[in-house]
């Protein structure tokens, strides 16, 4: 049984890691620390999402497998009463030996199973029913007279969530870096390739498009989302309540949320100016850096006020700031 010591040892190292490591290498990372923590000679981490009720594949890293590992899979998955059963029970984790119940009449799945040296499997699956996302994490053991123990059952199930959400953070950190995208505070992000399916997301992002469109369910993001999301390249679009943001990177759309605040109503020119002038910049100072007159810079303030609804620099410097 992993102490608690090792338990939160483990956990801290994920969660400051997750900061500091791209996401593949995190992905193996986590993967070799888990080792440390429940002894496996082999697993795998997988991302998919679920689209009327059919799971799809979209990201798989292998831990001490080769790439045949999946190949060989892909052909016997149809026989996996295991993956069924980590569908139908998420959150929880499931301890399987090869020789037992779920792979009675099944001889071509146990054939891959003596293939890749698996006797023993663990598995645990995440689903986030709103977003059409799903992530499992199997761990497999070799030695036929060594099963996976109860207490290395529960840890897993324990440590399952924090491996996802330190794998996201790292996933989302390595692209917000690309794309040059350095405040992201308050906001909610996702990464969605050009299809407009959501491939990762954050919690909150699902929160903010099921409360500006009703029933919606992922993965597909709603059409005006995936509309907005085209044309919005590395600038604010509001839709509706929302703030939309997307940001190219690695042949995917980093795509930001957050509720829409008045300062969205400002073109790019006014909030560059009402940002100068709310930090102390004055008209005159304005107007050089951006070559045009002090009374120039006046007018764009006025508009600016009028649009926000204010009359003060102080009301400006809280609308900015928020």
């Amino acid at each position: 049984m992993p102490s608690a010591v090792d338990l939160a040892t483990f956990l801290l190292e994920l969660h400051e890691r997750s900061n500091e490591l791209g996401y593949r290498e995190f992905q193996h990372f986590a993967l070799d620390r888990l080792a440390r923590l429940i002894p496996f000679d082999s697993g795998l981490l997988a991302i998919g999402t679920i689209h009327a009720g059919a799971p799809t594949g979209r990201d798989v890293v292998l831990h001490r497998q080769p790439p045949e590992f999946m190949t060989s899979w892909d052909q016997v998955r149809h026989e996996d009463q295991v993956a069924l059963w980590a569908f139908t029970h998420p959150n929880q984790t499931g301890n399987f030996a090869v020789d037992g119940p779920l792979f009675e009449g099944r001889a071509a799945l146990g054939e891959h199973c003596r293939q890749w040296g698996l006797a023993h499997v663990m598995v645990t699956s995440m689903v986030a029913q709103h977003a059409g996302l799903y992530w499992v994490l199997s761990v497999y053991g070799a030695d036929p007279k060594r099963p996976f123990t109860e207490a290395e059952r529960a840890a897993m199930e324990l440590v399952m969530p924090h491996v996802i959400a330190a794998a996201r953070r790292a996933r989302l950190g390595q692209l917000r870096a690309r794309t040059a995208m350095t405040d992201s505070h308050g906001q909610a992000a996702a990464i969605v390739n050009d299809e407009g399916i959501i491939l990762e997301a954050e919690p909150g992002f699902t929160d903010l498009l099921r409360g500006e469109f009703k029933g919606w369910e992922g993965p597909l993001l709603p059409k005006p989302v995936q509309a907005v999301a085209r044309t919005a390249s590395s600038t604010r679009e509001v839709l509706g309540r929302l703030a939309v943001r997307a940001d190219p990177s690695s042949g995917v759309l980093l795509l930001h949320l957050r509720r829409a605040v008045p300062a969205d109503q400002l073109t790019a020119r006014e909030r560059e100016i009402a940002q100068a002038f709310s930090q102390g910049e004055t008209h005159r100072e304005l107007g050089q850096r951006l070559g045009v007159s002090p009374n120039t810079v006046r007018r764009h303030l006025f508009n600016i006020y009028e649009k926000l609804g204010i009359s003060s620099k102080v009301e400006l410097q809280k609308m900015i700031s928020d």
